[in-house]
């Protein structure tokens, strides 16, 4: 079917933009571009022949089309359903690319999004498993959750505080050098809403990575460091997005689970939740927050989630800025996911205080 060729090569598309982002500084790049970029560029320029379109005619011109034609606008028959036609591949401000973009990527590179995102999570988790370590494998979950941008000195009073004992060498992995593009005359800033990091988009004028804070209108710096504080991020744009960005709603929501009633375990070493919440007299329910910007494309992540690893006993619970943003976004969601265990912050919260109360 054409329109499957299209989502396919709308995500080959997203893949090379996310590839370009990487190199971080086009113009200190030595050509060629990477096989895979120059690739996707001839594809693009014979499908667009063929569908009597004018080609973008370099990688320059691809990135141009990132940021200046929203999906609507590229010779591409995409499912109506899944994709908003006003949304863009990359930022029109920052030119980084957007949520949807690495979603969209994401679910074009491997079977089972939710276990990709996962595997460095689930090594720790196996790690400290066997060594009976679960309340620190707790407490790095909860430093992870709690800090994406550290200076040099502060990294190392987490380090030796935080007491995560064995899994100090899983810290090391997930704390990178912070990349140039970040650097705004000699200093680096966080955003004041999620302590993310920043990219300056003019004078006095920034973009966050994290929708949440663009949607409430809260990007201004935060935490400033100089340069020369050796800053490091946590992990990469993907990790940020798809594993801590999510992570930082376990705590709020943990605490308005306990309010209800439910006795509530955060961070289980077992199971592909970061909650288990258990009722009076009632079972146990595993809780996976998650937090994406198109909810088809969730939707589908989460069926291949449940058709790869048989989590279908799952409660998958979306970020409460999602579903309060667009009243359609759990239907669109549960269309996709073919699975009832879909609910908003609030539907959850709902479930568990009727269970506690016993009412019908």
């Amino acid at each position: 079917m054409a329109g499957d060729e299209d989502e396919q090569l709308l995500g080959a598309v997203a893949s090379a933009l996310l590839t370009l982002e990487e190199l971080r500084d086009l113009t200190a790049f030595r050509m060629p571009y990477p096989a895979p970029v120059q690739g996707v560029l001839d594809r693009l320029a014979l499908h667009c022949l063929r569908r009597g379109a004018h080609p973008s005619s370099s990688v320059p011109g691809l990135v141009r089309w990132g940021y200046e034609r929203p999906l609507g606008a590229w010779p591409l028959v995409l499912p109506a359903a899944g994709y908003s036609p006003d949304d863009l591949l990359l930022d029109e401000d920052s030119g980084a690319p957007t949520a949807l973009c690495h979603e969209i990527a994401l679910c074009a590179e491997v079977p089972n999004p939710f276990l990709e995102v996962s595997r460095r999570m689930a090594a720790m988790a196996a790690f400290a498993s066997e060594r009976n370590r679960a309340s620190t494998y707790r407490a790095m979950r909860d430093l992870l959750t709690t800090y994406q941008v550290l200076g040099n000195d502060r990294y190392n009073e987490v380090r030796f505080g935080a007491r995560i004992g064995p899994l100090d060498d899983f810290l090391g992995e997930f704390f990178v050098p912070i990349g140039p593009g970040y650097d705004v005359g000699g200093e680096i800033h966080a955003c004041a809403g999620c302590g993310g990091p920043l990219l300056a988009t003019g004078e006095n004028a920034w973009w966050c990575e994290r929708d949440e804070c663009r949607a409430a209108g809260v990007v201004v710096p935060g935490e400033r460091w100089d340069h020369e504080d050796q800053v490091k991020v946590q992990g990469d744009r993907r990790h940020r997005q798809f594993v801590a960005g999510p992570g930082r709603v376990v705590r709020h929501f943990a605490t308005a689970l306990e309010q209800s009633g439910a006795a509530v375990e955060c961070w289980p070493l077992t199971g592909p939740g970061e909650l288990r919440v258990t009722v009076p007299e009632g079972r146990a329910r595993t809780v996976k927050i998650v937090d994406w910007h198109n909810p088809a494309l969730l939707g589908r992540a989460i069926a291949a989630s449940v058709g790869g690893s048989g989590t279908d006993a799952v409660c998958w619970v979306v970020a409460r800025y999602r579903t309060g943003a667009d009243p359609a976004y759990l239907r669109v969601a549960e269309e996709h996911a073919n699975s009832p265990m879909l609910f908003s912050e609030d539907g959850f919260l709902d479930l568990i205080r009727h269970e506690v109360t016993g009412d019908a």
